[in-house]
């Protein structure tokens, strides 16, 4: 089974803020059997959740009794979870960069606590995380032991394999029987430079645009690519944007009209404390580090996008 939650940075204020969220979405987010999640929600409805001096604590309204996250999932896990046959249960936490780096009460240790205390109680929990490639060396300054608790994975560019393996499957799943040919699959990785998210992004847009199409041909690509391209502005690449100073966005149309590659901080020397600016929208991921002193903006598409502005 899979509990997952999405992290919002109202989420991670405190560690007791995540953990009461948490606790009252777990029957939303719980993907299981329609015998077992009535259980699962009756059990936690006999929770009283709340936080005390930043400690999560949930009491069950029968027996007055305060355990932390760690005695509530383990009640879990072992009342509902490993009764029903469940062999693993997944907690999938999505952007967990939106926990401060620095805080008294660190989230990333008590995350890493936690989990490893329910494997020492033989509940098999495994913890997913996804975050900005950045998270893990600042973590590593001051909580060397997360970094060591956690086996990474970078989410590279897909090829045309992979890229067609995850398109049909997500049809697959969804039940859709759309076929897509190759050549429309191998465009779209080429547009996007295999960017797994703005692959997705551009074939629920090209699905949405050939409704009734039973074979999605190169012809229905080329026609809809246009309005695609005018969506992946709108949704993606202006909240991107905003999320940028004055500055910031100054630099980053300088970069795009410039139609390098990659360029260096020296190369802007006339906008001021440049390292910084650099600095921070690495930070953000609007650009990438290619080398020592070399930078580009985070999709050539995005510079697109600049130029356009």
């Amino acid at each position: 089974m899979c509990i997952y939650f999405p992290l919002s940075p109202q989420d991670c204020q405190s560690w007791g803020t995540f953990t009461e969220s948490f606790l009252r979405t777990v029957t939303l987010t719980t993907n299981a059997t329609k015998k077992l999640l009535p259980k699962i929600k009756s059990e936690l409805e006999k929770w009283e959740v709340g936080t005390s001096f930043g400690v999560i604590s949930a009491k069950r309204n029968v027996a007055q009794k305060q355990p932390t996250l760690t005695d509530a999932l383990q009640r879990l896990w072992e009342d509902h979870l490993k009764p029903s046959g469940t062999q693993i249960a997944f907690v999938m936490l999505d952007d967990l960069h939106h926990f401060p780096i620095k805080a008294e009460d660190s989230a990333y240790l008590n995350l890493r606590t936690t989990f490893q205390e329910l494997v020492n109680r033989k509940c098999n929990y495994s913890l997913v995380v996804t975050a900005q490639s950045l998270l893990f060396s600042e973590i590593a300054e001051i909580a060397e032991p997360v970094v060591r608790f956690f086996k990474r994975f970078d989410l590279k560019p897909f090829t045309f394999d992979e890229a067609k393996e995850s398109i049909e499957m997500r049809l697959r799943v969804a039940g859709n029987k759309t076929l897509v040919e190759d050549k429309v699959i191998e465009t779209i990785t080429e547009k996007t430079k295999g960017h797994p998210y703005l692959i997705m992004f551009a074939m629920f847009e090209l699905l949405m645009r050939t409704t009734g199409v039973q074979k999605i041909g190169l012809n229905h690509l080329n026609a809809a690519w246009p309005s695609i391209e005018e969506a992946f502005g709108e949704t993606i690449f202006s909240q991107k944007y905003q999320t940028a100073s004055e500055k910031e966005k100054q630099l980053m149309t300088a970069i795009a009209e410039t139609g390098k590659d990659s360029v260096s901080p020296s190369d802007f020397k006339n906008l001021g404390s440049v390292a910084e600016l650099f600095s921070r929208l690495e930070r953000k991921e609007l650009l990438l580090r290619q080398g020592r002193g070399k930078y580009s903006l985070f999709h050539p598409m995005f510079a697109e996008f600049l130029r356009r502005q």
